[in-house]
Formats: C-alpha cells, structure tokens, sequence
C-alpha cells in the first residue's frame, strides 16, 4: 500500500515531496488505448518519454499463455507535457514481450528491454531495429543461454552487459558487448553475492554495481508451470532484509545497505535514486548510502523511474490495485512530478 509520512525531508522541506508537485492529468492517453499497469519507464536525449506497459498480463498457468492471446507488452511515446506521440518499435509484433519489466535508454541511443515472462533482454536501434537478444524466448533455465524471469539490465563502462535474473534464478549474469557468455554470479541465499530475488540492478559513476535485493520466496504460482521454480524459493528465508548489494564490476561483493528498501534504482551524476517503502524514493549517497534527499509518495509502487533533463522524475507502476486504484489509463500507472518553479507552477 502506499505509506503516508508527515515528517520533513532532509532538505528540511516540510513538503514530503521535496519542493515536487504532481503534474495532474499526465500523460494524455489517445482514445482507445488499452493497458493493464505501467512496467518501464525511459527518457531520451531529445526528451521523448518511453512507457513499456503490460497490455495483457501473462498467466503462465493457462493454457494460451504461449500464443498471441495471452501475455502482450507494448512501448508508447509521449512529450514532456503529455502528448501521445505513437508507439514504438516492434511493439506490435507478435512475440515482443509477454511480460514487458524494465526499460533502458543507453548512453549510444540504443534500447534495452527485459522481458520477464518471455525470459529474454533485447536491444534495438532507436527506430526498432533488433540488434541482440540474450536468452531463449518463452523458454526458462539456468544457463548461458537461458535466464528465469529477467528483472534488469545495464551497459557497464567497460562495454559488457550485466543481466539481473532475478524473478525465478538469483544472480547476475555478464555478457560480452556481442553477447558472449562471461560468467554468473550468484546464487539463492543471504550471504556476500548471494541473492534472493535480485530486482533492479545500476552502476555509479566509479563502475561499482549495486543490486536491490528483495527477500521472500517469489514462487508465484500463477506466473510460472510445475517445475519452473526451485523448491528452495517456495519459502521466504528467515531473517531475511530487503537490502542494497555493492559489488564491483567483475560482480565481487563490496558491502551492503539495508537501511533502504529497494525496489527500483537508478544513477543520476554521483547519486543514486532507489526506490524505499515501495512508494518512496530515495536519493543516496553513491559512496556512503547516505541519504541526501527523499520524494515521498510519488507512486503506489516505484517499479522503475526515470529523469529527464529538467529534473522532472517519471514512475511506472505495477499493481495499483493493491493501494485500491485502477489498473489502466483510468488508473496511476505513470505519473510525473516537477519541481517547484516560478517557471513551472
């Protein structure tokens, strides 16, 4: 649920936002756009903001999950003020994503896609182009070319790519930048490098990972078939705390932050932004943890953010209706906060 607070941020702000406001009525969805919940969310250079949304969530247990009819992802465009702006890519193609999780935007242009449900990472051109896919599509395992449930993915500063299979599998496994297989790290469990269910994954300016690492068995009954899942990951691990694992870029473990509870995270300059209580978001210290400002309260969960170049802060969430809201354009699937300007208010 979302977590109301009444205390002052960092800043000494009394607003829990931190100077932010929400931009009411963003984005302006077309007519006759259909979704279930926001998923990914992205900014380009030039501004466009990228929504990766589940438009048919994917329930493995029935008996279409495989086909067209069941499990469909799509990625829409939309300017700063809201405007639709058409879709993107591949995005109607059959077999794009069955069940769309996060989306990224390197620092080239190009497009990475995770697809939880379709066991897959995907890179494209800006215009769509496929270039490379990691994984085999709708087709689990536990190896160099199968992932279980992808959470994330990012482009080290040496090139290599770095995927978080996180849903079903607990480790990262690193690519050369032609997608060679390097090595997997991890495995279930509490301790350095070990992982429950690894979720979102970023590099700070100084080239060190941090994972967000949530607890509990993700068994999931109705996502996944008999035999998918581990029987070790059918019960939470006593004792286990959500936390931050800092590891450096060979995936050797550094230290941990539990005082956050991640869900999302993302670098901006030498912070980092990770998602805390679920609704929360936290702007951290990339050295320390330390936490330098909040925005409370900015979605019902925090599933991915994004900023563009104004500071204007972009979420997608999954599963409003667990804070009683509407799933679809009816609902707080994305949302956009601005700051507090003179210029903007």
């Amino acid at each position: 649920m979302c977590v109301t607070h009444d205390v002052a941020d960092a800043t000494g702000n009394d607003d829990p936002r931190g100077g932010y406001r929400l931009v009411e009525d963003w984005p302006h969805y077309p007519e006759g756009m259909q979704f279930e919940m926001g998923s990914g969310v992205a900014v380009d250079a030039e501004g466009v903001v990228y929504l990766f949304t589940r438009d048919i969530e994917h329930w493995a247990a029935h008996p279409l999950a495989m086909s067209s009819k069941m499990g469909k992802s799509s990625i829409s465009m939309f300017s700063r003020e809201g405007d639709y702006l058409g879709k993107w890519g591949p995005s109607d193609e059959p077999g794009f994503a069955l069940g769309g999780h996060t989306l990224y935007i390197e620092k080239d242009g190009s497009f990475w896609t995770t697809d939880r449900d379709g066991h897959t990472v995907k890179q494209y051109t800006p215009e769509g182009e496929l270039l490379l896919t990691l994984g085999t599509f709708a087709e689990w395992g536990c190896d160099d070319k199968h992932f279980n449930g992808p959470t994330a993915v990012l482009v080290q500063q040496n090139g290599n790519i770095v995927v978080a299979d996180g849903y079903w599998n607990s480790r990262l496994v690193f690519f050369t930048p032609d997608g060679e297989f390097i090595r997997s790290v991890g495995q279930w469990g509490r301790g350095p490098a070990e992982f429950n269910t690894p979720h979102a994954i970023t590099e700070d300016s100084q080239g060190r990972l941090l994972v967000a690492d949530l607890c509990g068995g993700n068994f999931h009954d109705y996502m996944t078939v008999p035999g998918q899942i581990d029987p070790v990951r059918t019960q939470p691990d006593p004792g286990c705390q959500h936390r931050i694992q800092r590891l450096d870029a060979e995936g050797n473990y550094i230290d941990e932050w539990t005082h956050i509870t991640p869900l999302s995270l993302a670098t901006y300059g030498n912070r980092i932004y990770a998602s805390d209580n679920m609704s929360d978001l936290a702007i951290l210290d990339e050295d320390t943890g330390e936490v330098l400002e909040r925005r409370d309260n900015l979605a019902i969960y925090i599933h991915q953010m994004a900023m563009d170049a104004h500071g204007d802060i972009y979420t997608a969430t999954v599963y409003p209706e667990h804070a009683g809201a509407k799933r679809g354009v009816e609902g707080p699937s994305h949302r956009r906060w601005t700051q507090q300007t003179e210029k903007n208010q």
